[in-house]
């Protein structure tokens, strides 16, 4: 693990955790028997960190524990990307999500990059809409949509519907400001579920100075 020199370095990978697991206790998240993150609660996401590039045993232990992990996985880390690994499921059927972030934002400065995280277990496949238009259909559990762009409007009606029956769950006020990258996670269950608006890791590489 490396801390912040406020130079991005492209020999490392950028990653941060989360923990997406309904009724999921408090865990701590150690990478080669080395703890990386601890006491990460449901719906939490870490800052991000430098982690070099290699083959990680990842385990995953109720915080304040060191026997009986909750989750054992080898994880793969190549250089230069940006990701989240979020631990998914329920406590019977956990598993660990990379998900890969875009590097670069929209080319076009008046446009914004957009897209669909689905991580709520017992949701079955959705159709997603912004401003009353289909953009995301068909996403199913622990899918990671591409991203779409879209124009930086200062609000846009997020409809959560499903698929088959065309109910409408959800709908929520979102902000897409310009030059930005999102993704909106889906967490929870199914009665109680929960959109949350992340800003992806373009939001960390510009913070710091390139070489």
């Amino acid at each position: 693990m490396k801390s912040d020199s406020r130079v991005y370095d492209e020999n490392y990978s950028i990653i941060r955790f989360l923990h997406a697991v309904p009724r999921g206790k408090p865990v701590d998240i150690y990478f080669n028997n080395s703890l990386f993150f601890n006491r990460i609660l449901f719906t939490q996401f870490t800052p991000y960190i430098y982690v070099p590039e290699g083959t990680y045993e990842v385990t995953i232990f109720e915080t304040g524990t060191r026997e009986n992990p909750i989750l054992r996985e080898s994880l793969e880390v190549q250089r230069d990307k940006m990701s989240t690994l979020a631990m998914t499921g329920y406590e019977d059927d956990l598993e660990l999500l990379l998900i890969n972030e875009a590097k670069e934002e929209s080319e076009n400065s008046d446009l914004s990059k957009v897209r669909i995280v689905h991580l709520s277990p017992n949701l079955p496949k959705l159709n997603i809409y912004l401003n009353d238009k289909i953009v995301f259909p068909d996403v199913d559990f622990r899918e990671v949509t591409d991203y779409v762009e879209v124009p930086a409007y200062d609000i846009y009606t997020l409809d959560i519907v499903l698929e088959k029956s065309g109910r409408l769950l959800r709908s929520n006020q979102i902000a897409v400001n310009v030059d930005r990258v999102y993704s909106l996670y889906l967490l929870g269950n199914f009665a109680n579920f929960q959109v949350f608006q992340s800003r992806d890791g373009t939001a960390f590489v510009n913070t710091v100075v390139r070489d």
